[in-house]
């Protein structure tokens, strides 16, 4: 599983019509790196490829290395001692998956900028710019780019909100009693079983997230596609409003469905 629960509750507030309710949960979804490397890219090496000639390189350099072996992203990661430029050799020689080189690193007050490729043989490689908010009571500038730069090629974890509507319907209320027991796959019996407007739609929307709880990605999408037909079928702003609501949702589904550590 990519998320962990953190609470469930029912918010103060009616949608839809008067006997209609939301459950609000939040949940922490694992998102994908801001620049993202092949799934197999496990093992780095990290190389100071600068023409600089003091410690900064190599303080920023052992401090990504660092980070880096601290997320769950990668297995291993290392400084090379010295400077080469056969990278097939290297990767060959250290069994690693890709080398990262610093090529330039520039501190002020202020900020920190670099200047980095990622090579995955000496025919194919990938070149970024990281730019780190810095302030003059930053201690180790250097260090503190190089950590930073690591959440950028790892995951991070985002809190992000779901909800589930609820009303009068007793399979519906039946399917929230289990939601708050995070039994999911009850829920979703006792939802698919539905039968009238507007619960109907309600429950397809709620059965997307209860799939996405398990990690079930292309249920969740068709059962959202569902919620936002049923939906549409609706007059009122609110129903126009829920269809917005599960669009955006069903991007959200579709971005992360392929994506894992």
């Amino acid at each position: 599983m990519v998320k962990r629960l953190i609470h469930i509750a029912i918010l103060l507030f009616l949608t839809l019509s008067a006997s209609a309710q939301q459950l609000y949960m939040q949940i922490e979804v694992l998102q994908p790196a801001e620049v993202k490397l092949p799934k197999e890219v496990r093992s780095l090496l990290l190389m100071d490829n600068t023409p600089l000639t003091g410690t900064v390189p190599r303080q920023c350099l052992f401090a990504a290395a660092t980070a880096l072996e601290d997320t769950e992203r990668f297995d291993e990661a290392s400084v090379l001692n010295t400077l080469a430029s056969d990278i097939d050799s290297l990767l060959d020689l250290y069994d690693a998956d890709a080398v990262l080189a610093l090529n330039a690193i520039v501190l002020s007050d202020y900020e920190g900028k670099c200047f980095w490729t990622v090579h995955f043989s000496s025919k194919r490689s990938y070149s970024f710019f990281t730019n780190t908010e810095l302030t003059p009571e930053t201690e180790e500038p250097a260090a503190y780019v190089g950590e930073q730069m690591a959440f950028i090629l790892a995951p991070y974890w985002e809190t992000e909100d779901r909800y589930f509507y609820s009303d009068d319907n007793p399979q519906i209320r039946d399917g929230i009693w289990s939601v708050k027991r995070q039994d999911w796959e009850q829920a979703i019996e006792a939802w698919k079983h539905v039968e009238g407007d507007p619960s109907k739609a309600y429950a397809a929307a709620n059965i997307a997230v209860a799939l996405e709880m398990l990690d079930r990605y292309d249920e969740a999408i068709e059962w959202t596609d569902r919620a936002i037909k049923l939906f549409s079928r609706m007059r009122g702003a609110d129903a126009a409003q829920q269809v917005v609501n599960l669009r955006y949702y069903g991007e959200q589904l579709n971005e992360r469905k392929n994506f894992s550590l």
